[in-house]
């Protein structure tokens, strides 16, 4: 799947949620949300890394990643950022900035 669609499809789903609910989106509890799902990874990969507790599993963390992802797209989306675009931009930057070939 396209980063775009993917993009498109997280943004439709937090609208239909909000429908559902009642709840209008907000830009502004986008970030705030992403910073919360960054923790929540971020518990995973320590729980994976230190054995932390026993009923740790990839899926837990896959989850959480793709949670982060979600975060990120509906926010790329609320400030119409081609995220595609943006980052073969990035790339290429980076690969000029560390003097890599290709």
């Amino acid at each position: 799947m396209e980063i775009e669609e993917m993009k498109r499809q997280a943004f439709a789903m937090i609208e239909d949620y909000n429908k559902k609910n009642g709840l209008d989106h907000n830009k502004e509890t986008v970030f705030p949300h992403l910073i919360e799902e960054v923790g929540e990874l971020a518990r995973e990969l320590n729980h994976g890394k230190l054995n932390w507790r026993k009923d740790y599993n990839k899926n837990n963390f896959e989850e959480e990643l793709i949670d982060v992802l979600i975060q990120i797209l509906i926010l790329a989306n609320d400030n119409n950022v081609n995220i595609g675009e943006v980052f073969e931009r990035k790339i290429k930057s980076l690969r000029a900035r560390f003097e890599l070939d290709g």
